[in-house]
């Protein structure tokens, strides 16, 4: 009996500890719900076409057909892979591209002036419970005003941010296509077009030639392209070099993104023409209907071997020096210089009278005198004769 009472005190004692952990615990499992984990912090979340039952299709973006005063309902998935129940943002806004052609979206602070405009959601803001999935509708509403071809855009959903003064813009979205049925102008251009010709210090060697070109979109529908870039020479046309095909991104209308190519081996032939090549394509899944033209542009350049036309330039001016000093010279006896004497000036020949003029006068003859014998006296002495010529002598005489 003893040991009995002496026992009792101890099972009050486990009982009272008991009574306590059952009501601890009772609090806390009050406090959580069921089935539920704790919040790790982490918000994380899906988008992707659906079905007009809600149901996710094949489809990884939208690729839709409008009219002109139209509209095109359409759904979109929005999966909440976090631990607990989140608010997302949905809207739509337009796409361009990148300076590298990549496609993108425009910030949210940016308001959207083409096919963003025209989506309509039932609401802003969406609630999903933590690995629930909705399907929320949307309205495309073209307008009366829009262009025929294609319109780029996408559907972005973002987490909510609202009452904290930070906000991050994470997004998730799906990209969409919408062909407004019209003329279509499948166009695609380089522009731009730029090359410089690297030389090298061997006169007979190979150089390279830099390319920048810039790929437009003048068209009304998005394009991919194969480009191609060839150097030839601008006289024969051979070809001296090229780089192999390369695969341009999707281009929207209206866009233009810069590239840039390197062409190796390529013989410095004088004038060289640098060709860029574009061969546009449409998307398999919204095809065009007609021939896409393929474009070339073109831009000639010197490529020159400065070397050898350097050493060309040099035997060039040695070889005239050498031909002015060897005809430059005088010959001796002609000219003034070391071989010879000064040559004297040969005297102005004086100028013939004219047929009208003065004559000049005869020279006067004088004949020795003539001594003959009379026989009436022989010491007379004849008189010497004076004919025309002496008076004419006489008289230029008497002139004098």
């Amino acid at each position: 009996m003893k040991s009995a009472r002496t026992s009792q005190p101890y099972l009050r004692l486990a009982s009272l500890f008991a009574t306590a952990f059952a009501v601890v615990a009772a609090l806390l499992l009050a406090g959580a719900p069921a089935g539920a984990e704790p919040d790790d912090g982490n918000r994380a979340w899906s988008v992707r076409p659906a079905t007009a039952d809600g149901l996710p299709d094949k489809r990884t973006h939208y690729t839709l057909q409008g009219a002109l005063g139209g509209k095109v309902e359409e759904h979109v998935l929005i999966t909440n892979s976090s631990k607990v129940r989140a608010s997302f943002v949905v809207y739509g806004t337009d796409a361009f591209n990148t300076d590298t052609g990549a496609f993108d979206l425009l910030p949210a602070a940016t308001k959207p002036t083409d096919i963003g405009s025209w989506m309509k959601f039932p609401s802003q803001t969406v609630d999903i419970d933590a690995g629930a999935s909705i399907s929320v509708p949307f309205l495309i509403d073209v307008p009366e005003t829009a262009t025929p071809g294609d319109h780029a855009g996408g559907v972005v959903v973002s987490l909510a941010t609202n009452g904290t003064d930070v906000k991050l813009d994470t997004r998730v979205a799906v990209r969409l296509y919408l062909r407004i049925a019209g003329l279509l102008r499948p166009t695609l251009e380089a522009q731009k077009v730029l090359a410089t010709y690297n030389g090298v210090g061997n006169p007979i060697g190979k150089g390279g030639v830099d390319v920048t070109y810039t790929v437009v979109n003048t068209g009304n529908i998005r394009l991919s392209s194969h480009a191609r870039i060839t150097v030839t020479s601008a006289i024969f046309g051979t070809r001296l070099g090229g780089e192999a095909r390369k695969d341009l991104a999707e281009l929207l209308p209206g866009q233009r993104v810069t590239y840039t190519a390197h062409v190796d081996g390529v013989f410095p032939a004088g004038p060289i023409d640098a060709n860029v090549e574009l061969e546009p394509y449409p998307d398999p899944a919204q095809p065009v209907g007609q021939q896409i033209a393929t474009t070339k542009t073109s831009v000639t350049i010197w490529a020159v071997p400065w070397l050898l036309t350097l050493v060309i330039v040099a035997v060039l001016i040695g070889l005239a020096v050498l031909i002015g000093l060897r005809f430059g010279r005088p010959r001796p006896g002609k000219g003034k210089g070391k071989g010879g004497d000064p040559k004297k000036p040969t005297p102005p020949t004086p100028p013939r009278p004219s047929a009208g003029g003065p004559k000049r006068p005869a020279r006067t003859v004088r004949d020795m005198p003539s001594v003959s014998k009379s026989p009436a006296s022989k010491s007379a002495v004849s008189k010497p004769t004076v004919g025309a010529a002496d008076k004419a002598g006489a008289s230029a005489g008497a002139a004098k």
